[in-house]
């Protein structure tokens, strides 16, 4: 018979093998049962700890552990080389996310969450914000944030619900812009490769800025800031469309084949090879709302343009037709 209490505390301590960590995730998720044991367990090996860890500490690392993957396909577990706290939601779904360590010798404590590609994860400050972040993307934060003021840093795209603390600024920095959060609710998009950086506001005010330049955004205003030109461009748009991506809903207006593929291959985490130089300019509306597979979606380009497509393990290869 298993002993689940000691897979438990196996996993707590971060010594569990792959295939235990399977077993007790399927026994974890099949009964409510066994969820509200397991959380029993949990407690009780927290109570356990020597007392060596602040307060505070423990706060953030039970804290930074609260996250759920909402994104498409199969969970991808991760081996762990240090103890972390699983949370389970009211969904009953076992939440797993990647966290790294980072300890550099002079530098403040780093923490940093990562959804990988083809996934998306939902993370859970220790001020009690929501931070969903789509594929490849990632957010740091140091070992003092909320304690005079909340900073995190984020590579990629991610969708903010801020608590509420006039008393603590929270601020978003990507690369050498800043969003500076004077409300609630906002998507920021930062992907290196993309060359922008795009704020929209949900609900709330924000103040966008790199150096002296800013621009204030209300609900329903959106910005792009050029990291190339340094220069910034103000736009409208549906708080729904915003926040679409975190349902597996995109809807792209006026994109062209290469900036399509580069958000395909971070929803489905695979590699794209453009091996034709037509098309390269056109610009299409393309709309994803049903959770499509890359099948459909290749499918549909192939309507819309006429390409050739193939698929080789995690390659995808688009070809004059």
């Amino acid at each position: 018979m298993t002993d689940y209490k000691k897979l438990a505390i196996m996993y707590f301590d971060g010594r569990i093998s792959a295939e235990e960590e399977s077993i007790l995730y399927s026994w974890v998720k099949s009964d409510e049962a066994n969820r509200k044991l397991f959380h029993e367990w949990e407690n009780e090996w927290n109570a356990s700890l020597d007392g060596n860890f602040s307060a505070d500490w423990m706060k953030m690392r039970g804290r930074l552990a609260a996250r759920e993957v909402i994104g498409l396909g199969d969970i991808r577990l991760q081996r762990r080389r240090f103890p972390i706290w699983p949370v389970l939601s009211a969904a009953a779904m076992l939440l797993i996310a990647l966290i790294i360590f980072i300890r550099p010798a002079s530098e403040p404590q780093l923490y940093a969450m990562e959804a990988p590609a083809g996934e998306k994860c939902r993370v859970v400050l220790p001020d009690s914000t929501i931070v969903w972040l789509n594929s490849c993307s990632k957010i740091l934060i140091k070992d003092s944030f909320n304690k005079k003021q909340r900073d995190v840093t984020l590579e990629g795209e991610g969708f903010f619900d801020v608590a509420h603390n006039p008393e603590k600024p929270f601020r978003v920095s990507c690369g050498d812009a800043s969003v500076l959060v004077k409300g609630t609710k906002f998507n920021v998009s930062a992907y290196p490769e993309d060359g922008r950086i795009i704020t929209s506001v949900v609900e709330g005010h924000v103040v966008f800025s790199h150096g002296p330049a800013h621009i204030d955004l209300l609900k329903g205003q959106s910005a792009h800031f050029d990291v190339i030109s340094k220069s910034f461009a103000m736009s409208t748009e549906s708080p729904d469309r915003v926040s679409a991506w975190r349902d597996s809903w995109f809807i792209y207006d006026n994109i062209d084949l290469k900036e399509l593929t580069e958000k395909l291959s971070r929803t489905y985490a695979v590699t794209f090879h453009i091996n034709t130089t037509e098309h390269l300019s056109d610009k299409f509306n393309i709309s994803l709302r049903n959770n499509e597979t890359l099948g459909d979606v290749l499918s549909a380009l192939e309507r819309i343009i006429p390409v050739r497509i193939r698929v080789e393990d995690t390659n995808v290869y688009i070809d004059k037709r």
